[in-house]
């Protein structure tokens, strides 16, 4: 399964149509701009779903406040990919052994090494 900064094909799709805007929209907005830009390809019955789980992931606010509820991106594109690889090295951290491989090393990282990681976050 395509994967870019862990989102799905249809999540990163979503995304870059909600970094692209500058103001929040509503469902039926969105499903407009959807069914404009990729046609039919794109299955509108699943932007429901999509949203909900973006939402839950954290990278769309609902705002409920409103007459009728509104979505956006919760941060720029830029944020969210730094989040995401901050969120990638945290993972790498937590289980130095998996760090062997990304860097050319004798094979094994010192202590001094992955706290000076820690360090970077």
């Amino acid at each position: 399964m395509f994967k870019k900064y862990g989102l799905n094909h249809l999540s990163l799709q979503l995304m870059e149509l909600l970094w692209s805007v500058d103001k929040p929209l509503t469902y039926e907005e969105i499903a407009t701009l959807v069914k404009s830009r990729w046609g039919e390809r794109w299955k509108i019955r699943k932007l429901k779903s999509c949203l909900v789980d973006l939402q839950e992931a954290g990278a769309v606010i609902a705002d409920e406040n409103t007459a009728v509820r509104t979505y956006c991106a919760a941060c720029t594109k830029g944020g969210f990919v730094d989040n995401w690889k901050k969120e990638q090295i945290k993972n790498y951290l937590n289980e130095p052994s998996r760090l062997y491989g990304i860097f050319p090393t004798t094979g094994k990282l010192s202590e001094q090494d992955i706290e000076e990681l820690r360090k970077l976050l």
